[in-house]
């Protein structure tokens, strides 16, 4: 017998849902409270709910839609939209592009015109038992006021990521900056690791405007010193499905 579908909940648009919209489509679910509520506006990545049966689905949908929130239902086998990560272990810039290594050293151009995703944060390496909807809304972290700054220590429990998706050949190279050699793409002995890699960030951002960014990668091509937050690695890894699936299901302009 076939398992039952699962589906999540989508943001139609980037326009956050704030607390009291998401509070009161919470008061028709017994299992949500008005913390949740809160939790979730907070750190609402795009998607607000994942993992639900089709009935809970749609109500949760036509809670918010009444609520004035666009919400989209989607069928989880239609988000697995990521490839699969590969760690990048050395990247070199030029002005065609970037070139990438493998273990053996072997080089591989890659155009700017191909990265469509730059996806950059602080993420706690930390997960919780907790279910997803519980996970995905208990961000404290996942707000510029609790940022890292360029020049500060990185928190023991958190990681600075950075992930980079091609086009066509589904691939995705994820930076670990604790674990990378950023002296083949900037060597400033002087800079921290965090300088370091708001620098490659800024640079990246600015040889592709064309790409997908992520809230993070946003704030520093325009001019942040400061690393955005992500409560953890489903957060925000699920910022990045959004925008792909977003990208993709969005109407051309100059469709009603």
């Amino acid at each position: 017998m076939a398992s039952p579908k699962q589906y999540a909940v989508l943001q139609k648009d980037g326009l956050q849902p704030n607390a009291e919209q998401i509070r009161r489509a919470f008061s028709s679910f017994h299992n949500l409270t008005d913390a949740d509520a809160i939790r979730l506006a907070a750190s609402a990545q795009g998607i607000l709910m994942r993992q639900l049966g089709a009935d809970a689905a749609r109500a949760f949908q036509r809670a918010l839609q009444a609520e004035g929130v666009a919400a989209a239902l989607v069928l989880e086998s239609d988000l697995r939209v990521l490839p699969d990560g590969k760690v990048l272990h050395r990247l070199e810039l030029n002005s065609d592009g970037f070139v990438i290594f493998d273990l053996l050293g072997r080089a591989q151009p890659v155009p700017w015109s191909d990265l469509s995703l730059v996806a950059a944060g602080a993420v706690r390496n930390i997960e919780t038992s907790r279910d997803q909807a519980s996970q995905r809304s208990s961000s404290t972290f996942g707000v510029n006021p609790n940022a890292m700054a360029a020049g500060t220590k990185l928190d023991a429990g958190s990681q600075l990521l950075l992930e980079l998706v091609l086009t066509g050949r589904r691939l995705r190279y994820e930076i670990n900056a604790a674990h990378f050699p950023f002296k083949y793409a900037i060597d400033r002995p002087e800079f921290s690791t965090l300088e370091k890699f708001v620098w490659l960030v800024k640079e990246i951002c600015r040889c592709s405007p064309h790409a997908l960014m992520n809230r993070g990668a946003r704030d520093i091509r325009d001019g942040t010193e400061l690393v955005r937050g992500y409560a953890s690695r489903q957060v925000f890894t699920d910022e990045m499905v959004w925008l792909l699936w977003h990208n993709a299901n969005a109407k051309p302009t100059g469709h009603a």
